[in-house]
């Protein structure tokens, strides 16, 4: 009898997906559910990034975060002018490491902002997700990244846990929960490629399939992607209206924040428009193009981004890409929802891609030049702080909100990981995809933060450009 996939251990899983003998371990411990390595499928290199529900739950932690950051930009400045191997992810996961706080949500955003920068210019992609664990939390947006996604039977999918939907909205099962994250159902709504029996030979055949796909794949341009993501968003959106989807509102209207945060130096040049608890407009700061987003707050708590946000937030981004060459705009994200939507409905279409579509464009927006700040004010967590906020250069967070992770505890812990002096080899890597987090007392000493950073970043182009003239 074939042994079940999901019940292989990390380095077995690694060598049923590939061809005999050819495994190499770059990282792996007992206690980790992580495994590095490379191998090769039908003589052509690969790399490999599986995790292991039977251990530890496959949660992500620092140590596993790094690792994987580590690993992964070694590879995309290896192959930074060549196609290199195909990445191979395993995700079997129940999310981030609760245990280790805030410290593992920065940790990971970072792996995932990676892992969206890869997809944009890197290799080809495959991901399986298999049991026990299934694949969520942060980790489901990481999920959707993929140019392949495969899901083995009997496995799970997405951003909020079957049980936690009775808790949450009302009239809800967990048995519906259950349904709508499940594999048969991802394939059937088409946000997954193939459905593969749970055996080691099937989800070989399955990556072997999908790897020899990839041979031949052409990267769109940046531009591209971002528009192939706004249309997708858009008839996702549709289709959620369709079925009596209502979009919520915000708590307050925060139509004058953009001109009071710069006062009055933010010029519009268009009327704010609002979608959900998304309300944006591009304008100008000082003399140079911006584009100012604001997420909520949210009246109810179950309410966070969702299709309508996200469809919003890359539409509004697109016309980054519209802008005359080696012009660069700021993009401020004002965050004030504390996390992505609790919706059954939402859930079942897939909200993980909704979510990664849109951590996506802001990351083809970042590798064009244009500067990504946010203010963090009311709370985020987990997938809602990797699609708005992880790709930032810097963040604003006011002091004296009560959610994660813009409490002054959290705050500490993510700059341990920022600002140590001398980091383990495997952190410092992790380090300089953190955003530098700045504490502001209150949204009236936001003006003057964002001014010196502002002033700071212009400081540091024009350095740059001298240093590479000369």
């Amino acid at each position: 009898m074939s042994t079940p996939f999901s019940l292989a251990r990390g380095p077995q899983r690694a060598k049923a997906l590939c061809d005999p003998n050819t495994v190499e371990v770059v990282w792996a411990k007992e206690q980790s559910p992580l495994f590095l390595g490379t191998g090769r499928i039908d003589g052509q290199e690969v790399l490999l990034v599986l995790l292991d529900g039977q251990v530890r739950g496959g949660t992500l932690g620092v140590e596993e975060a790094a690792a994987t950051t580590d690993f992964l930009q070694k590879a995309l400045l290896a192959n930074a002018d060549t196609r290199g191997p195909t990445l191979l992810l395993g995700l079997d996961t129940g999310g981030v490491r609760v245990e280790e706080g805030p410290r593992a949500l920065a940790a990971t955003s970072a792996a995932g902002v990676l892992l969206a920068e890869w997809s944009l210019r890197g290799s080809g992609i495959v991901a399986i997700v298999s049991g026990p664990r299934g694949c969520f939390g942060a980790p489901s947006v990481m999920a959707a990244l993929p140019d392949r996604l495969l899901m083995v039977e009997g496995s799970h999918w997405g951003l909020t846990g079957p049980r936690l939907f009775p808790a949450v909205q009302q009239g809800v099962s967990e048995v519906e929960g259950l349904s709508a994250t499940s594999a048969v159902e991802r394939y059937r709504r088409g946000t997954v490629d193939a459905l593969v029996a749970d055996d080691a030979a099937a989800v070989r055949e399955a990556v072997r399939h999908s790897y020899s796909e990839l041979r031949s794949l052409i990267r769109p341009t940046l531009h591209e992607r971002v528009e192939q993501a706004a249309r997708w968003l858009e008839q996702q959106v549709q289709s959620w209206r369709a079925g009596g989807g209502k979009a919520g509102e915000p708590k307050r209207r925060r139509r004058d924040l953009l001109s009071y945060s710069f006062r009055q130096q933010w010029q519009p040049r268009e009327a704010v428009s609002q979608a959900g608890l998304v309300q944006a407009a591009w304008g100008e700061l000082a003399g140079n193009p911006a584009l100012g987003i604001i997420v909520g707050p949210a009246v109810s708590e179950q309410e966070g981004i969702g299709i309508v946000e996200a469809s919003a937030i890359v539409q509004k981004l697109l016309r980054c890409f519209a802008l005359p060459r080696g012009t660069r705009a700021t993009i401020l994200n004002f965050v004030f929802c504390q996390g992505h939507i609790v919706d059954l409905d939402q859930e079942r279409i897939g909200l993980p891609r909704v979510l990664g579509e849109c951590l996506r464009a802001y990351v083809a927006a970042s590798l064009c030049g244009h500067t990504i700040m946010s203010v963090l004010g009311g709370g985020t967590y987990g997938a809602a702080y990797l699609a708005l906020a992880a790709p930032s250069r810097r963040i604003f967070a006011i002091r004296g909100t009560k959610v994660a992770p813009m409490a002054p505890a959290v705050l500490k812990a993510f700059q341990s990981l920022k600002g140590m002096g001398h980091p383990p080899s495997l952190e410092q890597a992790l380090a300089e995809r953190i955003p530098e987090v700045r504490i502001v007392d209150s949204i009236v000493r936001l003006p003057r933060a964002l001014k010196e950073a502002l002033t700071e970043d212009r400081a540091s182009e024009q350095h740059k450009f001298a240093t590479d003239a000369a």
